[in-house]
């Protein structure tokens, strides 16, 4: 008789395990929403804040904020059943220009994004092999996270923002 209490016993205790291992595993942050992706980033570093997103080929890119004042940005990249795992993030102090690069399905991409109000356009200049390329203007406004397809694998950029004023920031 005792003998099968202890079973009993031992059968909801593991069965109770796996119950709250599945439960976690379902709870867990999947980047499917944008409130997903900032308790997937706040894993890492608390008080962060999703500001701005695009999409580019089904990779989401949003512009993070945290909770010192610094900004940046984080590339999620699609899984399976509409989750999306973080690949990578970046912060830099309030003031800088946020420039990074992703490849995404093989292409190349760099990525601007200014926390600045008032944005109009910003100035983005390429020197591919010594020779500057004729500058590309790109529309900043509404806090947009901006982009453009890299123009091949060595080269170095310049970029500029400018508001609705002409200031410009470097």
């Amino acid at each position: 008789m005792k003998r099968k209490k202890y079973i009993l016993v031992a059968a909801i205790i593991i069965l109770s395990v796996v119950f709250i291992s599945f439960f976690f595993q379902q709870c867990k942050p999947d980047g499917s929403t944008l409130e997903s992706r900032e308790l997937r980033l706040s894993q890492s570093d608390n008080g962060i804040h999703i500001a701005a997103e695009i999409k580019i080929d089904e990779h989401i890119i949003s512009g993070i904020i945290d909770a010192n004042n610094k900004y940046g940005l984080a590339i999620f990249e699609p899984e399976d059943n509409n989750k999306y795992k973080l690949q990578t993030r970046f912060l830099r102090d309030n003031d800088e220009i946020i420039t990074g690069h992703t490849v995404i399905n093989g292409t190349g991409y760099d990525l601007f994004w200014y926390n600045q109000a008032d944005l109009d356009y910003a100035q983005v200049t390429y020197t591919v092999q010594g020779k500057k390329l004729e500058p590309i203007k790109l529309d900043a406004r509404e806090n947009k996270i901006l982009y453009y397809k890299a123009p091949s694998n060595d080269y170095s950029i310049e970029v500029t923002f400018y508001d609705t004023q002409g200031n410009r920031y470097e």
